[in-house]
């Protein structure tokens, strides 16, 4: 099965997609917590951000394979 997507005859690969997903996910939770004190207070946040797209980016791949959608 091919996961690519065709974009009018581009074909973008399928895990470069899930990426861009997980990244925007990203973006959206790091705002959420920037409104909290305790994210302001730790040590090394470019490191907890990472941490938060490695998980969203394994949650869509496990969710979308669950699904059938990405095999």
């Amino acid at each position: 099965m091919i996961n690519d997507f065709n974009i009018e005859g581009v074909f973008v690969p399928g895990l470069l997609v899930i990426a861009l997903v997980a990244l925007t996910c990203t973006l959206f939770l790091v705002h959420l917590f920037s409104f909290s004190k305790g994210y302001r207070r730790l040590p090394f946040r470019p490191m907890i951000d990472f941490s938060v797209f490695i998980i969203a980016f394994y949650l869509l791949l496990q969710g979308l394979t669950e699904l059938g959608f990405f095999k």
